[in-house]
């Protein structure tokens, strides 16, 4: 085995590792923020499939994600396995290991999905609950629906 092989293998293996535990790190994050509101009344809808836009003016960034969310009062909580917690918010209300918090203004629906964005552009978010347990057009309407 020559050295270059070997640099190769520690750049994998570093990579293989970093990976791993920002997994378990992200994973320890979540069950935190669960054991914040729990006792409080959410509905958490698994495995949604997200877009998320975000604008500044360094240009546009769009990333697509498989994603848990959790809805609790007006807060939309986006847990990914891999990505730190977003929050879109309509309060100023802190939760714990909440990496990125959004203020938002309009959530309507829009063919079977749930599109949140604020007035001032810096973010868009389409949740596609359809083919989920969840009443969109109940949650729009500001009725109170939880199941957790």
């Amino acid at each position: 085995m020559n050295e270059s092989q070997l640099f190769i293998g520690g750049i994998i293996l570093i990579f293989i590792f970093g990976n791993i535990f920002v997994y378990f790190l992200n994973k320890n994050k979540q069950k935190r923020f669960f054991d914040f509101i729990r006792d409080r009344e959410y509905t958490l809808v698994r495995n949604v499939e997200a877009e998320i836009e975000g604008y500044s003016k360094l240009g546009a960034k769009i990333s697509y994600r498989k994603a848990d969310i959790v809805f609790l009062d007006d807060e939309i909580f986006i847990l990914t396995i891999n990505k730190p917690i977003i929050q879109l918010t309509k309060s100023y209300e802190d939760f714990p290991e909440v990496f990125y918090k959004y203020s938002y203004d309009a959530k309507q629906k829009v063919k079977e999905r749930l599109e949140i964005r604020n007035s001032n552009g810096s973010i868009k978010v389409n949740l596609n609950l359809k083919k989920k347990d969840f009443d969109l057009e109940k949650y729009i309407n500001g009725q109170n629906m939880h199941d957790n």
